[in-house]
């Protein structure tokens, strides 16, 4: 008597199961690029505060 096609085991694809695996945790990681934005370093004379200090200052243009 053979087995019902239930009862018969499955290949296993663990390659699509470790991809599954692997986009999920890389989903939770940050981006390149946002990383590299936060290691950069906060200059205290860049843009915006720049424009503010020299206001402060009382320097126009």
């Amino acid at each position: 008597m053979t087995r019902h096609i239930i009862d018969k085991p499955r290949p296993g694809n663990g390659a699509l199961r470790t991809r599954a695996y692997l986009r999920i945790a890389r989903q939770g990681m940050p981006r390149s690029a946002s990383r590299i934005l936060q290691e950069r370093p906060n200059l205290a004379g860049s843009g915006r505060l720049r424009r503010f200090l020299r206001i402060d200052r009382g320097i126009r243009v």
